[in-house]
């Protein structure tokens, strides 16, 4: 996979063929369905190469809470660093073995907490679901900052409703910023306290019962 990776960092997703690959082999693209049986197990492969390479949420150090917040700070770096990863995770959604040591140490990072099984998943696909998210919208922003004045594109029509729009006037005077990365570290500091909050209700409603 590494040949497919460095083709992926070289030229973006879109680039990633059968014919493309093979050409960077050296081996005709028939050859390659001998043991892919086209693109999107191609994708698949690749995803759960991606995912070997980093590290496994339960061996980050301190509390669960902590592991929580430092695997979704790193998807977040990885992802606007790496779009292409984001793209990836957007669009493979089969588990290869990777993802189940993945998911599996993402589960362990619970161990000791005392939580249901149905909590801890639900945690894992809240802040997965969030970070993933969060990116896209960053990814995006950065895709179409250089296109200029976001009002020259609709004219009139849209400085007409921007100069009704009293509470984002307001916001914007304040000096407040959309899609910025402090959004996100708010975003992530709601998210892990309303789990310490739930975590706490559950096991305590647990030691009441």
């Amino acid at each position: 996979m590494d040949t497919a990776i460095a083709l992926v960092e070289a030229e973006g997703l879109s680039a990633l063929t059968m014919r493309a690959l093979g050409e960077r082999l050296g081996v005709a693209p028939g050859t390659l369905y001998t043991y892919v049986k086209g693109r999107a197990a191609l994708m698949g492969l690749l995803l759960d190469a991606v995912v070997a390479r980093d590290g496994l949420p339960h061996e980050h150090p301190g509390d669960w809470s902590e592991k929580l917040e430092a695997w979704a700070r790193r998807d977040w770096v990885e992802f606007r660093e790496k779009p292409w990863v984001l793209e990836l995770r957007l669009s493979v959604s089969d588990f290869g073995p990777a993802m189940l040591t993945w998911l599996d140490s993402a589960i362990r990072v619970f161990d000791g907490t005392g939580l249901s099984a149905q909590t801890r998943l639900d945690m894992i696909e809240a802040l997965d679901a969030y970070v993933r998210g969060a990116a896209t919208v960053a990814v995006q922003s950065t895709a179409g900052g250089g296109a200029g004045d976001p009002m020259s594109d609709r004219g009139e029509e849209i400085e007409a409703a921007y100069l009704q729009a009293e509470h984002i006037q307001w916001t914007l005077t304040e000096g407040a910023v959309a899609f910025s990365g402090e959004g996100f570290e708010f975003g992530l500091r709601s998210l892990l306290a309303g789990f310490r909050t739930i975590a706490d209700e559950e096991l305590n409603g647990r030691t009441d019962g």
